[in-house]
C-alpha cells in the first residue's frame, strides 16, 4: 500500500481499455486518469498536472519513445515528472538508451507486483515533489534543470567547507557559450563532468563547474576534456542555414589548500566568470583563461564604479 504523503498522487496512465494496472493502480488509493492512446495522452497531458506518468510500451497508434519526445517537449516538463514505461519483458540495453535519451525514469516489467509498483511510485512522486519544492525555491534553473546561481553559491560553499577540513584544493570553471542559448549544453556538460562536481548556470550564456580536489592544472584538464563534447553541439542559423561549431570559451581560478589558503568559494567562481573576458590565456589553448589580479585591477581603475566583477547572487 502506498505511503499516506504520496496517497493523493495523480497518476496518467497511457494503456489500452481494460489494462491490468487500471485495477492495480486503483487498488493503491492513486488518483489515476487514463487515456487510451499516445494522442489521447498528449491532450490530457495538458491540464492534468500529473505526478507520474506511467506508459504502456505496447500502444495501437504511436511508439513509446515518440510519445515521451512529444510529452517532454510540449509539456515543458524541465525534467520533474517522472515516466516510467511498462514492457512485457526486461528491456533491452538498448531500449534502456532510447528511453534515457526519451526523458523515460525507468521501466516496469508488467504485470508488476503490487507492492514493487507502489514502491515505484512512491519513490518517483516524492522525488518529482523535492524537484518542484526546489523549483519553486528557484534553486534550480527551469530551462536546464541545473542548480541555478543561488543554489550553485550555496552547494559550494557547502564544498568548500569540506575541503578546507580535508586539506584538499577547490577550483572552479566557467564556461562561456558565444550564439544564442543552448538548453542542452548544461546536460551534456553534467553529463561530461564527475559526479562529485557541482555544475550550475550562472547566465543565459554561462555554465559554471565547482571540482572539489582539484588544482589549476586540473581545472585546466577539466576544460580541455569538456570542450570537444560542447562543441560537438551544433545549430543551424550560419550562411545558407550551414550548421555552425558552438564558440566557446572558458576562464578558472582554483586554491590548491582552502585550509591554508581561506577563500569563499562565492569569491572563486566569481574569479573564473571574470577570467572568461579578462583572464591570462593559457599558453597551449588561449581559449582558456586564468584569473588574473592584475588585469581586474587594470580594469578597474580604467572603470572606477563598476560593480564587483562576477556579480554571483547568494
Amino acid at each position: 500500500m502506498n505511503t499516506d504523503s504520496n496517497s493523493s498522487a495523480r497518476v496518467l496512465l497511457v494503456a489500452a481499455h481494460g489494462h491490468p494496472l487500471q485495477h492495480l493502480l486503483d487498488q493503491q488509493g492513486y488518483a489515476v486518469v487514463h487515456a487510451h492512446s499516445g494522442a489521447e495522452a498528449f491532450k490530457v497531458a495538458r491540464g492534468l498536472g500529473a505526478d507520474i506518468i506511467i506508459l504502456d510500451s505496447e500502444l495501437p497508434d504511436l511508439a513509446w519513445p515518440d510519445i515521451c519526445d512529444v510529452l517532454q517537449a510540449d509539456l515543458r516538463l524541465t525534467h520533474s515528472v517522472p515516466i516510467l514505461v511498462v514492457t512485457p519483458t526486461n528491456p533491452t540495453p538498448e531500449q534502456r538508451v532510447i528511453g534515457l535519451r526519451a526523458g523515460v525514469w525507468d521501466f516496469v516489467v508488467g504485470p508488476p507486483a503490487p507492492a514493487d509498483l507502489a514502491l515505484k511510485i512512491d519513490t518517483y512522486t516524492q522525488a518529482k515533489r523535492n524537484v518542484d519544492v526546489a523549483l519553486a525555491e528557484g534553486l534550480v534553473d527551469p530551462v536546464t534543470g541545473l542548480h541555478s546561481g543561488p543554489a550553485l553559491a550555496r552547494r559550494a560553499r557547502e564544498l568548500g567547507a569540506v575541503m578546507a577540513r580535508q586539506h584538499a584544493g577547490l577550483a572552479c570553471v566557467v564556461f562561456a557559450l558565444q550564439g544564442p542559448p543552448d538548453p542542452e549544453a548544461g546536460s551534456l556538460l553534467a553529463q561530461a563532468v564527475r559526479a562529485s562536481d557541482l555544475v550550475g548556470v550562472l547566465s543565459r550564456s554561462e555554465l559554471a563547474v565547482v571540482a572539489p580536489g582539484t588544482r589549476e592544472a586540473g581545472a585546466v584538464r577539466l576544460a580541455q576534456h569538456v570542450a570537444p563534447i560542447l562543441r560537438e553541439r551544433t545549430r543551424s542559423g550560419g550562411p545558407g542555414g550551414v550548421a555552425a561549431p558552438l564558440a566557446l570559451r572558458a576562464g578558472y581560478d582554483a586554491v590548491e589548500n582552502l585550509r591554508y589558503s581561506p577563500m569563499d568559494p562565492i569569491e572563486l567562481l566569481a574569479r573564473a566568470s571574470t577570467a572568461v573576458r579578462t583572464g591570462d590565456p593559457e599558453t597551449v589553448a588561449p581559449w582558456i583563461r586564468r584569473f588574473d589580479p592584475a588585469s581586474v585591477l587594470a580594469n578597474d581603475r580604467a572603470h572606477e564604479g563598476v560593480a564587483h566583477p562576477g556579480g554571483i547572487n547568494v
